[in-house]
């Protein structure tokens, strides 16, 4: 939906997931933090060996610099918000001003 420039980039997105479904994910860069609210149906999220079982109105914060996954078990779709805090991403690529 939006996002920020880099290098501290925070990304906001609107997910929906089918019944059934399963979203995974590798971790993100050290320090990335992930919100997340969901609105709608049912939703797990795995964080490692973690697991958190949500129902609509939950929110939940955790750590997106480890593997992670979002998987909705219910009959509905679940429909979330999620923001994103990735810090430092593309620092490495800036470019550094010349010498006056």
């Amino acid at each position: 939906m939006a996002g920020t420039e880099p290098p501290d980039v925070v990304e906001l997105w609107e997910w929906t997931l089918a019944p059934g479904e399963r979203h995974d994910t590798e971790a993100h860069r050290d320090g990335t933090r992930e919100l997340l609210q969901l609105q709608a149906g049912a939703l797990v999220v795995v964080v490692e060996t973690e697991r958190y079982e949500l129902a609509a109105g939950d929110a939940l914060s955790f750590g997106g610099d480890a593997d992670h996954a979002y998987i909705n078990p219910g009959p509905t779709p679940a429909r979330f918000s999620l923001a994103v805090f990735e810090p430092g991403v593309g620092a490495a690529h800036r470019a550094e001003a010349p010498d006056a």
